[in-house]
């Protein structure tokens, strides 16, 4: 597990145990719980090549298709 994960977990889990009394938390909850759902993904230099490849070279379509490819879009 990442660091970031790790760490989204961990505030997840303290939340959950603390009572934070008329304060609403489920704001909070539910963006923890977004993050740690997101796709765990490398960039390695292969991926960074077929990216790059696939997107003819150009630097702003290449940037937008490794945003995607981290999204886990298409």
């Amino acid at each position: 597990m990442s660091d970031l994960r790790s760490a989204a977990r961990q505030a997840l889990d303290y939340i959950n145990e603390v009572d934070y009394g008329p304060y609403d938390d489920r704001p909070v909850k539910e963006a923890l719980h977004a993050a740690l759902k997101q796709p765990q993904r490398t960039l390695t230099d292969e991926v960074i090549a077929d990216l790059w490849h696939q997107n003819g070279g150009f630097h702003h379509h290449f940037a937008r298709a490794v945003e995607r490819w981290l999204k886990g879009e298409k």
